[in-house]
């Protein structure tokens, strides 16, 4: 079937200098439309969101400049938010050492001005990620910032993960549990080959990246939020854990959801990967890439 989105962004607040962005936000949701398949058959909106409100975790993987996705995204959180009043939502775009920033704010305790100054939102926070997080603050739902700090996947990058055990003690602090494994799933590690392997030619230079630490620095991002996830369910007992990220760090079930499954073996988690209607031509999508796969209509002007 095809879906009209159509929702009411009325709890989201009156913040003025957000308040462009969210309008925006409606008109894209207002008149997209999306197809939702689920091993390879067309299923209703509704029956995807019943059964991600019995998951521990939702992996909600996206394309980062696609703003029919992003407008999906909100729809889907409030729809489980409905059905599942423990949600809490979890952000690759925020990191774990502005947690307390992003606290201070869903708590009113800042102005939002105060809060953006201080937490280092992505670029296109306000158009991608604001309408999110105003609705977990109208709604008291805890936001997660679940990234490791980029300074350190910096550091891995450079000079491989010995190197983080060298930062004081109060760095650490921001870092998830070391040593980390880099036991890939064979397709994941080839996957990653292919994106990092060539890009760099002096790969003997320390001041620049080499493949295999790319890699490693790849491990960190999804180590370090396959823990945030973890701790916020086991800790938090939030449920589900619905963590927004690029669709690499969970498509096909590796990156985080392979770390978060060897971890906690008994933990339900699905995986939602949003993409744009492909066009005419374009290759086939693989048939694998998650347990719901989300084709949202291309509406003219809106993807950047």
């Amino acid at each position: 079937m095809i879906l009209g989105i159509v929702i009411s962004l009325t709890a989201l607040g009156s913040a003025s200098s957000g308040a462009k962005q969210v309008q925006a936000a409606e008109a894209i949701v207002s008149s997209s439309s999306a197809r939702i398949l689920h091993a390879g058959t067309e299923v209703p909106f509704e029956q995807m969101v019943a059964d991600l409100a019995r998951a521990d975790v939702v992996c909600l993987g996206e394309q980062h400049d696609h703003a029919e996705g992003h407008a999906f995204q909100l729809q889907l959180v409030q729809s489980l938010g409905s059905k599942a009043p423990s949600i809490g939502l979890s952000l690759e775009m925020f990191e774990r050492d502005v947690q307390i920033v992003l606290d201070e704010y869903l708590q009113g305790h800042i102005t939002e001005s105060a809060y953006l100054a201080a937490a280092r939102p992505w670029p296109r926070y306000k158009t991608d990620y604001l309408p999110l997080v105003e609705w977990c603050k109208a709604n008291g739902r805890p936001v997660i910032a679940a990234n490791v700090p980029r300074r350190y996947v910096n550091i891995v990058a450079r000079l491989g993960q010995a190197a983080l055990l060298k930062l004081p003690r109060a760095s650490r602090a921001f870092l998830p549990r070391l040593p980390y494994s880099m036991d890939l799933p064979r397709e994941y590690d080839a996957a990653l080959d292919q994106v990092f392997g060539g890009a760099h030619s002096q790969a003997d230079s320390t001041a620049t990246p080499r493949p295999n630490l790319m890699k490693e620095a790849q491990g960190l991002w999804d180590h370090g939020m396959a823990e945030s996830i973890l701790d916020s369910v086991r800790k938090r007992r939030l449920h589900p854990v619905v963590h927004v990220v690029g669709s690499m760090h969970c498509e096909r079930g590796f990156g985080i959801v392979d770390r978060l499954r060897r971890a906690a073996p008994r933990l339900r988690i699905l995986t939602v990967i949003v993409v744009p209607q492909p066009r005419a031509g374009d290759p086939p999508l693989p048939g694998d890439l998650g347990d719901y796969v989300v084709l949202c209509a291309r509406i003219e002007g809106a993807s950047r």
